[in-house]
């Protein structure tokens, strides 16, 4: 899927024609300096919603690989799932938007748990290697369903027009405001929640030592239950976002776990805060590389922020060193 990048590019996906204006890219404009600085402000602004986003859909696939012990990679798919599901319930069904979107990530939660119990359970044991494996299958399987299902073309959310606000000579959609604060508002629940629950602290103690939590007692199947849950309600956050602010096609998923898997390498096994910092860092990057390089080399960007960043701290932005 081809990204185009108008003043305020998308996170991801393609920008829909019909809710925002396209301009071409990836050329150092000429005129005034005054200009040129300006769009380069306008590039970073829109590269911290990218990192938003990429914070959203970062945090479950981080969560569960420190909590499970492998990269899933069908976690992308998630966001496949619920920014369909979504789109079905709203566009094709005729649903408000607020309520396709809770059912889309409560539905997406739910197909994360079930494919963590059926799919991945019975084979933990194998080692994290097999788990990574079957779980390219199980992202091939997903995007061929949806395909199967969905077919080919581009799809759009039935909302209203996106409304650009501009904040000293800055442009930002109401759309791209709502990704900014329900990435702040997830980031500080979230660390609530893993910090003043028992739930929360049982899935803490998974990430930092599984033998040593069943040792103290945690139930381990409970705790792998929930998070399956959460990490995957956070992907479908994440995939109703996605459906929001870009257009959809059914190979959305596969340009969404590249730039995951860059995120979530460059934060480390760090805490929820490595991983905020991380897509933010990405985010940035990539959006502001625009100014000077094509747009199509924009998601390479991702990546070489990561390589630089790792030979410099080769332990990411964690305060750990990964095993």
């Amino acid at each position: 899927m081809k990204l185009i990048a108008p003043p305020e590019p998308a996170p991801a996906g393609q920008w829909s024609g019909s809710r925002h204006q396209q301009t071409p890219v990836g050329q150092c404009p000429a005129g005034p300096r005054e200009n040129r600085l300006n769009l380069l402000a306008q590039y970073a602004l829109t590269g911290v919603v990218t990192g938003c986003f990429l914070i959203l859909a970062t945090i479950g696939f981080s969560l569960t690989r420190q909590v499970e012990g492998f990269l899933n990679i069908a976690h992308a798919e998630m966001l496949g799932v619920s920014a369909f599901i979504t789109w079905g319930l709203n566009a094709a069904a005729g649903w408000p938007f607020i309520p396709a979107a809770v059912v889309a990530i409560v539905a997406t939660a739910f197909v994360g748990l079930f494919i963590g119990r059926v799919v991945y359970d019975p084979i933990r044991k194998l080692g994290p290697a097999v788990v990574l494996i079957s779980s390219v299958g199980v992202a091939l399987v997903i995007a061929g369903i949806m395909h199967a299902i969905i077919g080919t073309g581009i799809r759009t959310l039935d909302v209203p027009l996106a409304t650009t606000y501009k904040f000293f000579g800055l442009r930002i959609t109401n759309y791209q405001m709502i990704v900014v604060a329900l990435a702040a508002l997830t980031g500080i629940s979230l660390a609530l929640f893993l910090n003043r629950t028992k739930t929360g602290l049982a899935i803490r103690a998974m990430s930092t030592n599984p033998e040593l939590a069943a040792s103290r007692g945690i139930d381990v199947r409970q705790t792998s239950r929930a998070t399956w849950l959460l990490s995957s309600g956070l992907a479908g956050l994440a995939g109703v976002m996605l459906a929001l602010i870009a257009t959809l096609s059914t190979d959305i998923a596969f340009h969404q776990i590249l730039q995951i898997l860059a995120v979530a390498i460059l934060a480390g096994l760090g805490s929820l805060y490595s991983v905020i910092a991380a897509g933010l860092i990405v985010g940035i990057a990539m959006d502001v590389s625009v100014f000077w390089i094509p747009a199509g080399y924009r998601p390479l960007i991702a990546f070489a922020v990561v390589i630089i960043a790792l030979l410099v701290r080769p332990e990411g932005l964690s305060m750990k060193r990964s095993s």
